[in-house]
Parts: C-alpha cells; sequence; structure tokens
C-alpha cells in the first residue's frame, strides 16, 4: 500500500483525518506520524490528541500486555500459596456468575457451562444484572443483591468486564476459576485478583482462556477451554441449497464497533454487487453507513431479532472480519456456524477460532478481501463444496466438544463424590 507523503499534507484538519484513517487500518507507525505533525503545529484538536493517545497505546500494547500480566502472574502466585487446602478436593456447591443482560460469546459460554455441569452437581446460574427475559425464560438465572451471593465451594466467573462488589471479598469460597477472556481487561482480571486477595477464605485461583492463541499471547498459567456448543440447538435443520449462483452470506455477533472492520460496508457492496444478499445479525452498528445506498442494501439486524440458530440456518456462508484492533481472543459465532454446517470464511489475524480451521476442509482462512471474494465466487459455483466443508466443519466441532465436555466437568467437579 502507498503511503501518503506528509510534505503535502498541509491543512492540519485533513492530515488528522489521514492519519485515523491510518489507525482505523492499524497501520500504526504512519498514523503516528501523521498524528504527531498535527500535534506538533500547536493544534488545540481534541480529535487528533485522542487519536494519537489511541494510536499510542495500540503501538506499546505488547509491552503493557507483557508488563500486566507479569503482575497478575505473581498475584496468582502468591494467592495460591496461601490458599487454605490446596492440591485438595473441593466439596460444595458452583456458582457461575456472568453479566447476562445481553446476548454475546461470553454470555452463551455462561449458559452453555451451566448446561454441562448441571446434570452432575449442584450448579447456580447468577447474574450481576438483571438478566434478559431470554435467559431467563431458559434458565434458572438469580440476580445478585444485597443479602443474595454466591458463598461456598466453586466461584467461576465468566470473564472480568463485569464488577464484582463486596461478596467477592467476603463470601467464602474453596477455590474460584477465572475465564479470561478479553484482551483488554488485563486491569479489570488484576482488580479481581485483589478483591479475592482480601478474601479471609483464601481460595485457590485458577485462569481459563477461550484459545490456545489467547493463552499463548498473554502468557498466562492456565487452562485452554473452548467456549462450549449446544450441538443439539446448533443442527441444521435442512439441507443446504444445492444450486449455483445467488448465496445468502452474513454473520451474526454483538452490534459492537470494534467486532467490524472499518472496510466491511465497502466490501459488502461488492458482495452485493455480485448478486449475492448480505444479512448480519447485529448489524445495526455500521447501519450509519448505508444510509444513503440505494438498493440493494444488506438485512442489518438487531441484537435479538432472530435466535442465532435461526438466522445461521439462513445463510449459505457464514463471513467473519473484525476490527484491526480487536484481538478476538476466540469467536463463539464461529463455532457455532460451523456446527450448523456452514461453510466459514474466516480473517484469520488475531482470532483465536482460526486455530480450529483447517483451509480448505473445514473451512477457509483469508487475509484479504481479494482472497475472500475469490473463495464466495468458487462457493456460489460450488454447491458440493460447500456441502463438503460444512460436513466437516461440524464434525470437527462435535469431536471437539466430545473431547472437550468430558474433560470439563472433570474439571469443574474436581474430586466430588
Amino acid at each position: 500500500m502507498a503511503l501518503l507523503d506528509r510534505e503535502h499534507l498541509r491543512s492540519g484538519r485533513i492530515a488528522r483525518i489521514a492519519g485515523e484513517l491510518y489507525l482505523d487500518m492499524h497501520l500504526l507507525q504512519p498514523a503516528l506520524a501523521l498524528l504527531r505533525q498535527v500535534l506538533e503545529t500547536g493544534s488545540d484538536d481534541p480529535h487528533a490528541t485522542a487519536a494519537f493517545e489511541e494510536c499510542r497505546y495500540l503501538a506499546d500494547r505488547s509491552a503493557i500486555w507483557q508488563s500486566a500480566n507479569r503482575t497478575i502472574t505473581e498475584s496468582l502466585a502468591r494467592l495460591n500459596a496461601c490458599a487454605r487446602g490446596r492440591g485438595s478436593s473441593v466439596s460444595g456447591p458452583i456458582h457461575i456468575v456472568c453479566k447476562l443482560d445481553t446476548i454475546g460469546g461470553t454470555e452463551r459460554r455462561a449458559l452453555n457451562l451451566y448446561r454441562s455441569l448441571s446434570p452432575h452437581a449442584d450448579v447456580t446460574l447468577w447474574s450481576t444484572q438483571p438478566a434478559m427475559p431470554c435467559h431467563r425464560n431458559e434458565f434458572p438465572v438469580r440476580h445478585i443483591a444485597a443479602g443474595d451471593a454466591p458463598a461456598g465451594g466453586t466461584l467461576v466467573l465468566v470473564g472480568t468486564y463485569f464488577a464484582c462488589e463486596a461478596w467477592l471479598e467476603a463470601s467464602p469460597f474453596e477455590r474460584v476459576v477465572i475465564c479470561h477472556n478479553l484482551a483488554e481487561q488485563y486491569a479489570n482480571l488484576a482488580s479481581r485478583l485483589r478483591q479475592i486477595e482480601a478474601n479471609p477464605s483464601r481460595p485457590r485461583v485458577e485462569l481459563t482462556f477461550p484459545s490456545g492463541l489467547f493463552q499463548q499471547t498473554v502468557g498466562l498459567p492456565g487452562r485452554v477451554e473452548y467456549s462450549p456448543v449446544d450441538m443439539d440447538a446448533f443442527r441444521p435443520e435442512r439441507s443446504r441449497r444445492v444450486a449455483t449462483g445467488r448465496l445468502v452470506i452474513g454473520r451474526h455477533g454483538r452490534a459492537y464497533p470494534l467486532k467490524f472492520h472499518p472496510n466491511d460496508p465497502s466490501f459488502f457492496r461488492a458482495v452485493m454487487a455480485r448478486g449475492h444478499r448480505v444479512r448480519v445479525l447485529g448489524g445495526t452498528a455500521i447501519a450509519p453507513a448505508f444510509a444513503h445506498d440505494r438498493a440493494p442494501l444488506p438485512d442489518l439486524l438487531a441484537v435479538g431479532a432472530e435466535s442465532a440458530r435461526d438466522f445461521l440456518g439462513s445463510l449459505d456462508v457464514f463471513l467473519y472480519r473484525k476490527h484491526p484492533e480487536l484481538f478476538e481472543t476466540c469467536g463463539t459465532v464461529i463455532t457455532e456456524a460451523m456446527a450448523m454446517e456452514l461453510p466459514v470464511i474466516v480473517f484469520a489475524e488475531q482470532c483465536g477460532a482460526s486455530e480450529l480451521i483447517e483451509h480448505g476442509d473445514n473451512g477457509f482462512l483469508v487475509h484479504s478481501e481479494t482472497e475472500a471474494m475469490h473463495l464466495i465466487d468458487r462457493l456460489a459455483e460450488e454447491p458440493a463444496l460447500r456441502e463438503r466443508v460444512g460436513r466437516s466443519a461440524r464434525a470437527t466441532i462435535v469431536e471437539l466438544m466430545r473431547r472437550q465436555e468430558s474433560a470439563v466437568i472433570e474439571y469443574y467437579l474436581d474430586g466430588r463424590d
């Protein structure tokens, strides 16, 4: 990619916009150079200042993570050296805690973990906020409130992005398992560890990670535990279309800007120009980009407008790409699509689920829009390829879940009778 010549960007505003564009593309060094140029002219543009600080953070992110992880590793060692009954079996109930007021991969991880463990142990599912009706209707969710909080046995924190109040410091536990599943949550993880360190019951503390890629990146001790997939729910109910030509291509996930690449609107337009239909559940985050477009338009649905299973059942191909700034620690939406026998096309950079995909066998890994479009063209013309890759994708997730479920039950029950 040819870079802009800074000497020709004499307007501070244009230089700032160019720097923000480089930042969106995660081209950090040219972005830093342009934004620094703007600030060195004495500009008090708050947008330039904010973009420069964000750019500088992203450039230093690996070093920041390494420093934070050293602190977290030391905290874990200190906690477990002082833990009561370390190395012994744990008795009592299992408490699964998450923030269940929305729909996303972390929430489904908590729900599916409850589904796996509840037939084998006394398990309670808790939410730190009032849970969504769709969760309450399917699961017995308890809301953590004054006088009603987890206590005893094993505490499982699914995520660290939500606050845990004084109960985490006061309630007795023998063991705490924390699912560390977001790259930018190291500060919150450190905060949870400090709270646990103040707990007089002195539980032992363990970490789980949603992919091998993420664990290797953060370099923390623990075990890899892919988000469980309900294989009965995520099962194709109809045969895939065998015709060539027009496909329904899409994805689902949180309506969160960093879940989308800055060039996704342009790429979706190119896909629709080839005659395909684009559907995105959780796509309202990019709806403004199409405000002035004429038909064809993508179907951009709000989160919850359809169930994930029904939505995936409407697709022929699942396509996943995220913002370059986001580290996708796994990508539950990808494994759910694979379970639905969909051929998946995944932009592989910093995406944990990519380690489950063997290119051309159970899915496709790409690194550019050109590669992705080539595969879309090929899949449109080769229904047999769509069928073969989709079946292999489901077989991969079936085997992964079969192997993992017994290991998960053994791990969380930890010697119970």
